[in-house]
């Protein structure tokens, strides 16, 4: 294997400057050209289909992209951007005039990016013809007028007797992570209202402290439900939280229900959607929909640094069992991160921990919960004060303990009064720190020869707080070098860093710093591990390693920045005490989430010379020939008679479809 570098952004601690550029709008909503509106909910699909244009033209499918943009251009006729992909995909299709006709329009309509014609390979059967220099030409003159799309200018929606309704106009758009901002206004005389209505003793609290000044209460705090007002949170209860709801065109899209992947609000918001995929090949809870699918993790990220926690129900993810025998499937989230909180159970069980969350969000005081705000550290303090304060934690050490930062929690572990007392505890000068790490570099295994899939590498995702892999190399051993230099302290105190095995197997996990005592640059080296329980004498078992790191101030420590390594559950392996690989079957058939892996047909055997040179492998399947394979994984098609290969060819592995929706790995060529 070969070691990659990497260098992702940390975020930024003003939110908004992470988020890149909003798509806002021209000051006033009337519009000389009616055509030149584009409806600002239709943006994501029009974004989408762009994409799918750009992955047609790489994989050579220029019938599709054609169809599709003529599609495109008829919905989208002032479309500058539609009209020059149609061009590009005419020019290598070979039909010049036709090109040179739609490059032209492009250009009418504003498409002024006359750099990126010069040298757009797409053009290159037009750039020899005397006509391109006139689009050029013509590409360098400034616009005639506003180009498409515009939009009318976004509004701050405003509250009403403790809600919000958001439509169109209160939205903008980013077409860098495909989320709406939605601007809300809150009623000026919330602060009037009760902070509490529950007569226990963390609602006396939160009235004792609000009184006095010193709890800033839930003014301009959010509440949004996402599965239809199924299962709400005890809104009721903290009267001055603005619930949210959305207009007709938004629930007309359904982007008011499910996974909340489509918004970021104004404000901090609190929100859950007791819901799941509950049918299906691909059935899932809401939270590992958002770990499986592109660009989820990154959203939650987002989320996260923005002053907006969700809750989820693990529904059947998070069940003691294997392959639904005993009730469930185990644990099989493919990675563990700070972003959510994840109820164990179904419809309903994520309600005690909103209604915890609101209660501690209340209890801050003014001036510590307006710092945290504005910085982006809200939720990472929440999740902080969330985990050291349940009541299965009997020691502060446990706060570096798997128990405390489980995929799941339990609501009957949850001690509201320890979580509102920690957050009314903290004070402005005093706040807790900021974990955050990248990856600088880590094993790159070669695909045909380490493993064999057509997913493109291991990678699931890279975020700021959260990194989660799939073990797919045949090695004994994967490796990586985490950097956490990025994280921080708002008052500027020097950080301790703390890494810790959460889960697998400690004794055969090495954590090295590579930057002596400090421990801000670690490289982890993980090995193959097998389904084992999440803890000495669980029942509930588990695919997963995570090891967690946590930063200290000399008063506080942070939430958990976490590095997740997922192990597929449809293979069994034999290492030699050396660390050769021995065998991989591939045939248990065990579940494993059809996002991250697809089932194989075969075993593979491996071969070494006596000084332990790998040879090459033998692969097996029921009532099949053997097959010989190469070191660098070709199929062998002649050899000598001592087995060295004389002829060989290169193999793909392939996505086979096999019914409805089950997708296998095929070896291509087979023979």
């Amino acid at each position: 294997m070969r070691k990659i570098n990497r260098c992702p952004h940390f975020v930024s601690f003003l939110f908004f400057s992470c988020l890149g550029a909003w798509v806002f709008t021209p000051p006033s909503t009337a519009f000389a050209d009616e055509s030149l509106h584009l409806g600002i909910l239709d943006l994501p699909r029009f974004q989408a289909e762009e994409g799918q244009v750009v992955a047609f033209i790489r994989s050579k499918q220029l019938d599709k992209a054609e169809a599709l943009l003529r599609a495109m251009v008829k919905r989208y006729p002032k479309s500058p951007s539609s009209q020059y992909n149609l061009a590009c995909v005419l020019s290598l299709r070979g039909r010049a005039d036709e090109a040179f006709s739609i490059l032209d329009k492009a250009v009418d309509l504003g498409f002024r990016k006359v750099e990126h014609i010069e040298q757009d390979t797409d053009l290159t059967n037009l750039r020899k013809d005397e006509r391109f220099k006139a689009v050029l030409k013509a590409a360098a003159e400034p616009a005639a007028g506003p180009t498409w799309p515009q939009f009318a200018k976004a509004t701050p929606a405003a509250g009403k007797d403790g809600a919000v309704q958001i439509t169109e106009s209160n939205l903008g758009y980013n077409n860098r992570n495909g989320m709406f901002l939605a601007l809300v206004k809150v009623e000026e005389n919330l602060a009037e209202q009760q902070i509490s209505k529950n007569e226990d003793k963390v609602g006396k609290l939160l009235g004792k402290w609000y009184e006095a000044g010193t709890a800033a209460g839930n003014v301009g705090d959010l509440y949004d439900n996402h599965d239809g007002d199924h299962s709400n949170m005890n809104f009721r209860s903290f009267p001055q939280l603005t619930r949210i709801e959305f207009g007709e065109k938004i629930r007309q899209r359904n982007l008011n229900n499910g996974l909340q992947r489509h918004f970021i609000f104004s404000g901090i918001t609190l929100g859950n959607s007791s819901t799941a995929l509950t049918h299906g090949l691909y059935w899932r809870s809401q939270a590992r929909g958002a770990l499986t699918q592109p660009n989820g993790a990154a959203r939650l990220a987002l989320h996260y640094v923005g002053n907006h926690l969700y809750f989820y129900p693990e529904h059947r993810d998070h069940d003691v069992g294997r392959n639904g025998k005993g009730g469930g499937y185990g644990d099989v989230f493919p990675a563990n991160t700070p972003y959510l909180v994840v109820s164990q159970g179904s419809s309903g069980s994520d309600r005690v921990f909103m209604d915890a969350f609101a209660s501690a969000l209340a209890a801050f005081r003014p001036e510590v919960k307006k710092k945290l705000a504005q910085s982006g550290l809200l939720i990472p303090t929440l999740q902080m004060i969330f985990r050291r304060s349940n009541s299965n934690l009997e020691a502060p050490v446990d706060y570096f303990k798997g128990k405390a930062h489980p995929t799941v929690f339990d609501g009957k572990n949850l001690d509201v009064v320890r979580m509102i007392r920690r957050a009314h505890a903290l004070k402005e000068e005093s706040l807790p720190p900021f974990a955050q790490f990248k990856v600088e570099q880590e094993d790159i295994p070669v695909p045909g020869r380490d493993y064999f899939d057509f997913r493109p590498h291991q990678r699931l995702f890279d975020t700021p707080c959260a990194v989660a892999r799939v073990y797919k190399t045949t090695a004994p051993t994967y490796s990586l070098t985490l950097d956490a230099q990025g994280s921080r302290d708002l008052g500027g105190k020097p950080l301790v860093y703390r890494w810790v095995v959460l889960r697998g197997d400690e004794a055969r996990i090495e954590i090295e710093k590579l930057d002596r005592e400090e421990g801000s640059v670690v490289e982890i080296t993980v090995p193959w591990h097998d389904r084992r329980p999440i803890s000495p004498g669980s029942a509930m078992e588990s695919n997963r390693v995570d090891v967690g790191l946590f930063v200290g101030n000399g008063e506080h420590w942070s939430a958990p920045s976490i590095l997740s390594i997922y192990f597929p559950d449809n293979q069994k392996r034999v290492y030699a005490e050396d660390g050769r690989v021995l065998s991989v079957d591939y045939t248990l058939g065990n579940y494993v989430d059809p996002f991250l892996d697809s089932p194989r047909n075969w075993r593979d055997d491996y071969r070494y010379d006596k000084k332990g040179k790998l040879l090459g492998w033998t692969r097996s399947r029921e009532d099949e020939e053997k097959q010989n394979f190469s070191p660098e994984g070709h199929l062998v098609l002649e050899k000598t008679e001592s087995g060295t290969p004389i002829r060989t060819v290169p193999v793909r592995y392939v996505p086979k479809k096999v019914g409805e929706d089950k997708v296998y790995v095929e070896q291509s060529p087979p023979r």
